[in-house]
């Protein structure tokens, strides 16, 4: 594959934001279904390194479960099919743009590319949903929107 999470493109990343997000209105239906073909090659192209990155972790631990779930959910996400009506092709490409999304938080990044004020939110992240402290979830995800935002335009 050769590719990891960092290296994704702007573009595939733009498809990727505009497939999940909630618009007033649908969005044409040429556009569903090229935003939908090109995440579905992305995605396709990332389960590969997904799944191997999860036969190496340590089996039956809750970040296994968590990892492999995700995986699962992709492979779903791609034996979908868009449906007859643009509701339906719209409501799948939102659940191949989640699957991509969620898919690039598995794979590990290289050191040298990981940003330490990004993992650093993460870690608060991942220690208030631990003590289930909505309050905190709120408000390390509002600080690595501003940080993502600002440091990664």
């Amino acid at each position: 594959m050769g590719q990891t999470a960092d290296e994704m493109s702007h573009y595939l990343a733009e498809a990727i934001r505009r497939s999940i997000s909630y618009p007033a209105a649908l969005p044409r239906h040429e556009e569903v279904v090229e935003t939908t073909a090109q995440l579905r090659q992305y995605l396709t192209r990332l389960l590969p390194a997904a799944e191997a990155h999860v036969d190496n972790m340590v089996r039956g631990t809750p970040e296994w479960h968590h990892a492999r779930a995700l995986v699962d959910a992709a492979h779903r996400a791609l034996s979908g099919d868009p449906g007859p009506g643009l509701r339906s092709a719209v409501l799948h490409m939102q659940a191949v743009g989640r699957a991509c999304h969620h898919l690039r938080g598995v794979l590990p990044q290289p050191a040298s590319s990981r940003c330490p004020q990004c993992d650093y939110i993460r870690a608060d992240r991942r220690e208030a949903e631990q003590g289930r402290n909505t309050e905190a979830m709120r408000d390390a995800a509002t600080r690595m929107g501003v940080h993502l935002r600002e440091a990664h335009p």
